[in-house]
């Protein structure tokens, strides 16, 4: 605000008492760390203080020797503005645009042979991402010939329409896969009607999911396992935000009698029990959920609690790859990570 009323023909105490109501309306707006004008008001204000520090380097030790637009532009708020307007075309971007991340991991279990495993998660499809990103992608996967898809919840999320739903399983079961693509539910797929913003209702019934996702010829695995090809046990948990998440099976009781010689891969939407699947023998756990932090700086305050945040991760003899997903959630922008799917190799 004292950007905005440099150089203003108002009285001291109008610009104090107009500050003063503009920065409580957007204090109110802030109150919803997750919304819009929360992370618009910090990076204005980050930008700010930038744009005061490189105004202190350039009058102080430089002297105003260099830049001499630059006082003129500080004075005005046009440097921190430009940051500002910098950070958030540099976030649509990274919104919009789909990289694909490789990973090589190298195991003894399964002989001379090799499978090309294809991770895909948070597509939240329909809410904030333009869907033909994700049709798009179709052909490049497919160039990958990839020999199991994974995808890794919320698919759908509660923004998402019923023909939406439909139309997304629809384009998933379009990549062609070896051994077939298999499903794991996240916390949004099955849309809680505490976070619908749209009216409270759900747009999908959970049968309504379950028989699209079938339809569409992917195999859902809800704490449930299943061999590929003799070689590797896949193992799908249900989500462990969903209620009754006391109720949720441990990995031992899944496991139970399976054949620990195979090459064990866990997909669990949240990148949990990381040291726990490890020492039940498992050697891949494939996550998403945390996009990555998306913007700055969720992805430092998901870290400061102990929570992996984005890419490869060890426990003992155990990979665990958390990937920043296909798209991001609430904000329309993403400044940390990246948009993608994953290629793991395994040889």
């Amino acid at each position: 605000m004292k950007y905005a009323f440099n150089d203003s023909r108002l009285s001291k105490n109008n610009v104090t008492i107009i500050s003063a109501i503009i920065s409580i309306f957007a204090l109110i707006c802030c109150l919803n760390i997750w919304s819009n004008a929360a992370i618009y008001t910090l990076y204005l204000f980050l930008c700010s203080l930038f744009a005061d520090i490189i105004r202190l380097i350039v009058k102080y030790p430089l002297k105003d020797k260099y830049l001499k637009f630059m006082p003129k532009l500080h004075k005005k708020g046009g440097l921190a503005l430009i940051f500002f307007i910098i950070i958030i075309i540099s976030g649509v971007y990274g919104m919009n645009h789909i990289d694909q991340t490789e990973y090589n991991i190298t195991t003894q279990k399964i002989g001379n042979d090799s499978y090309k495993v294809i991770f895909i998660s948070d597509t939240h499809y329909g809410s904030i991402q333009n869907p033909q990103l994700l049709k798009d992608s179709i052909p490049r996967i497919n160039e990958l010939k990839p020999d199991i898809v994974i995808l890794g919840g919320d698919i759908v999320d509660e923004r998402t329409s019923n023909s939406q739903m439909k139309e997304v399983f629809k384009e998933l079961s379009k990549i062609n896969s070896t051994y077939g693509i298999y499903y794991i539910f996240g916390n949004h797929d099955t849309q809680p009607s505490q976070t619908d913003y749209e009216n409270g209702n759900r747009t999908f019934t959970d049968l309504e999911l379950n028989q699209t996702i079938r339809k569409n010829g992917i195999t859902i695995l809800n704490d449930e396992k299943t061999t590929i090809n003799g070689d590797i046990v896949l193992v799908g948990r249900s989500d462990a935000e969903w209620d009754g998440v006391a109720d949720r099976a441990n990995v031992s009781e899944i496991l139970n009698e399976s054949d620990l010689s195979k090459y064990v891969i866990i997909a669990d939407h949240q990148p949990l029990e990381g040291m726990e699947n490890s020492k039940l023998g498992a050697d891949l756990q494939v996550s998403g959920h945390t996009h990555g932090g998306q913007v700055f700086p969720y992805k430092e305050m998901i870290e400061l609690i102990g929570t992996n945040t984005y890419g490869e991760y060890s426990f003992g003899d155990m990979k665990q790859i958390v990937s920043s997903g296909f798209t991001g959630w609430g904000w329309g922008i993403r400044n940390e990570a990246k948009c993608e799917f994953v290629l793991i190799n395994i040889n």
